[in-house]
């Protein structure tokens, strides 16, 4: 990990409280921008509707179009190479962000340029005559959504105070979810084409850089002491989890309850047409329906949470309780005979995933060894991608979807558990 630490950072603001370190350095400033504590979950709700739609049901939708066969397997090849691109940039689009010198801060550029990347995917996706062209825009468009990104999670430890981050990562959360329900509602407006690729991602992505715009970024007036050399891009991937062991801890928890959210939204589409008999022009609507009933269950319980947390000074025992709902949620889904079933099971997975996300980055926040490098350590921290879309062709062949989902609800477990391991947050 990079010892950065002394760069000097600036805004053109007046003199905030600290972020994470107890005392900021004297050069160090921060916008007090109150505007950013809804400005984020509202950038972060767009960001969500931009990208849902191709994640959840339109290249399932593309992929059974133009290979209806091996569309199982072409999915997972689809979202498994995107989930790498993803891997690599989140982390790398941190770091050059936490160097970015431009007068319009450190974040904002690189959020502007991600949305434009990223739309330029979803459009290959909407006109690709074949699968080649489906997951070479599902690669752009992850390389650009996930720049984003990086750079909208930055803005958290940028901009929100360690006391209320609790609460910002609750909105944050909400967002981001009611961001899916809004996102398939769009998609299921429209017949199966390029209109349904295309105008809910634009919709999200245009939503995100309104909200954006207002704030007062962060601005570098000095170079960084440190070279970016090939020592500092590869640095850019990886940090040392026996000097950062809570920082570790926390990057498996997530990790284990991504893949458990994950695989009950990349497989949606394809378990309802294969288990419950749904037609391909149905799908959209029965996933909304099935994404607005884990939003329900969300919106139960993640507003509370979030002010809660911050209240006790307390975040691991939401996480466990979380895992533990979210595990129960995923099994029942698993075990549905019914789509009633199903969207129980989707209302409990909900309630877990909410209360999880209510105050996994306000921990996550709270765990990061460096401020100077905030941008570069939550990129580190979203390396946390399921292994889902790789590993599940094969287990679907062998177990079917039920399998796959029960697999899921075993990583629920284990982020119940790693989550304990976590020393310097209660």
């Amino acid at each position: 990990m990079d010892e950065s630490s002394s760069t000097p950072v600036t805004t053109g603001a007046g003199p905030g409280p600290s972020v994470l370190a107890p005392t900021p350095p004297q050069h160090a400033v921060r916008p007090p921008s109150k505007y950013a504590a809804a400005a984020i979950p509202l950038a972060l709700l767009g960001w969500s509707i931009a990208l849902v739609p191709p994640l959840a049901v339109t290249i399932a939708l593309r992929l059974r179009e133009l290979d209806r066969a091996d569309s199982a397997a072409n999915l997972g090849l689809v979202l498994g190479v995107g989930a790498f691109f993803s891997f690599v940039t989140n982390p790398l689009a941190g770091r050059l962000s936490d160097r970015t010198m431009s007068r319009h801060g450190m974040r904002k550029p690189w959020i502007l340029a991600g949305a434009l990347i990223g739309y330029v995917g979803v459009a290959v996706i909407a006109y690709a005559p074949n699968v080649l062209f489906v997951l070479i825009g599902w690669s752009v468009a992850q390389v650009g959504l996930n720049f984003a990104l990086a750079a909208l999670i930055a803005m958290l430890p940028d901009q929100v105070e360690p006391h209320r981050r609790g609460r910002v990562a609750s909105f944050i959360s909400l967002a981001q979810n009611v961001g899916g329900v809004g996102a398939t509602f769009l998609v299921q407006l429209f017949p199966i084409g390029t209109l349904q690729v295309l105008v809910p991602s634009l919709f999200g992505l245009v939503l995100m850089l309104g909200a954006i715009a207002p704030i007062k970024d962060r601005t570098r007036t000095e170079r960084p002491a440190e070279q970016f050399d090939m020592k500092a891009l590869f640095g850019s991937f990886v940090f040392n989890p026996r000097r950062y062991p809570d920082l570790g801890w926390a990057w498996l928890t997530r990790f284990f309850l991504n893949t458990t959210q994950f695989t009950a939204t990349g497989y949606l589409t394809y378990f309802l047409i294969a288990n419950f008999d749904v037609s391909d022009a149905e799908a959209p609507t029965k996933v909304f329906q099935a994404v607005l009933a884990n939003a329900v269950g969300l919106l139960l319980v993640t507003p509370v949470l979030g002010w809660l947390s911050d209240k006790i000074g307390r975040r691991k025992p939401f996480v466990i309780t979380a895992s533990l709902i979210a595990t129960a949620g995923l099994t029942l889904i698993a075990l549905s005979t019914s789509i009633p079933m199903l969207l129980l099971g989707q209302l409990i997975l909900g309630a877990g995933t909410g209360a999880f996300f209510a105050v996994e980055l306000a921990l996550l926040a709270d765990v990061l060894p460096n401020e100077e490098t905030a941008g570069k350590d939550l990129g580190v921290a979203n390396l946390a991608q399921s292994l889902i879309p790789i590993a599940a062709p094969g287990v679907i062949g062998a177990f079917g979807y039920p399998g796959l989902f029960l697999g899921g609800a075993v990583f629920g477990l284990l982020g119940a558990f790693s989550v304990t391991r976590v020393r310097k947050v209660r």
